[in-house]
């Protein structure tokens, strides 16, 4: 691994870790899913730089710093796909089919869900999510609970669903917010769970967003209706963007990379830096920048090590990298 250290590019830094370059992946890609159980790393799906979908697992191993193909998976090719981690066990599917499909065409957005067990290899498919908006959706784990929404169709939609895992079933959560209401309803937004508490934000709806927000969930209710609500917190600092990634560690929310771009007529901007998140104290710090601007990317935590890379740039340049930080 090579070691790169940058410069702030805001004044004086707030921190200044340094970014370590890892090997490069042999089959490099965007929009592709992350995902980690125990110290395993996966990456599933994504496009090529032909833009051809892709329904492949691959496992990066960070102490060898070498990538291993796990070859084909049930799931079609896709982009933009969702998974959550719960109990040793991964849950995933959702995504576009990409170039193959069209974006008014409801079959186009998947609405298949899995469950994977690395352990043994197994996939599993379970109750199928309840709608089609499922384009680069987000999901928050908690017990198990999953919490799965804002993905996109051919619209913009704020709906979050709760699937409780032994039962197999969805329901759909209140989370009392009004069409026009705090968080606006976006698409490219990104979020994670941190501290046992579920944050989301940033995104796109008539050019990118600094809006940062967290999902506070209730028990289910008597009649079985689960509720939640939206507590605004601390916006994104620096321009706002979209297509950013995110993950956390035990003690920070990491967001990496993303897009400026304020709508149609207007230029788009690849942003490089990362930024943490503290829910405690809810305050965001600069902590230094990627040696490209990077979307549709991936970032994932193990330990106290952040790893955000792959993706493209705005000029579609797929990148084979990812780089790493650490506390």
């Amino acid at each position: 691994m090579l070691a790169v250290v940058l410069a702030a590019c805001e004044g004086k830094p707030e921190l200044e870790m340094t970014v370590h370059e890892c090997a490069p992946m042999p089959s490099p890609r965007a929009c592709a899913t992350a995902f980690v159980v125990g110290e395993e790393v996966y990456l599933f799906g994504g496009r090529d730089a032909e833009g051809t979908p892709l329904n492949d697992l691959w496992q990066y191993d960070s102490q060898s710093d070498r990538w291993i193909s796990l070859g084909a998976t049930p799931l079609s090719p896709r982009v933009n796909a969702t998974a959550c981690v719960a109990n040793g066990k991964v849950y995933i599917g959702l995504g576009f089919r990409g170039r193959e499909g069209r974006y008014g065409n409801d079959t186009t957005y998947l609405r298949d869900w899995w469950e994977f067990a690395p352990a043994t290899g197994e996939w599993i498919r379970k109750e199928d999510y309840p709608n089609s908006y499922t384009n680069r959706a987000t999901c928050f784990v908690e017990g198990e609970r999953l919490f799965v929404g804002y993905g996109f169709q051919w619209n913009y939609r704020r709906d979050f669903f709760c699937y409780d895992i032994p039962t197999n079933r969805w329901d759909s959560i209140d989370v009392n917010a009004g069409f026009h209401g705090f968080p606006t309803r976006s698409f490219g937004g990104t979020g994670c769970t941190c501290r046992g508490r579920h944050f989301m934000g940033s995104g796109y709806y008539g050019g990118s967003l600094d809006w940062w927000g967290e999902l506070a969930v209730e028990e289910k209710q008597e009649d079985g209706s689960v509720k939640g609500h939206w507590i605004r917190r601390a916006g994104i600092p620096g321009q706002s963007r979209t297509l950013a990634a995110s993950c956390a560690t035990q003690e920070y929310i990491y967001l990496s990379g993303g897009m400026h771009y304020g709508g149609i007529n207007t230029t788009m901007r690849g942003l490089q830096d990362i930024r943490r998140y503290n829910p405690t104290t809810d305050r965001w710090e600069w902590v230094c920048n990627l040696p490209v601007g990077l979307i549709n990317h991936i970032s994932f935590a193990i330990g106290k090590r952040v790893y955000s890379g792959l993706g493209e740039t705005v000029d579609t340049e797929i990148n084979n990298r990812i780089y790493y930080i650490e506390e």
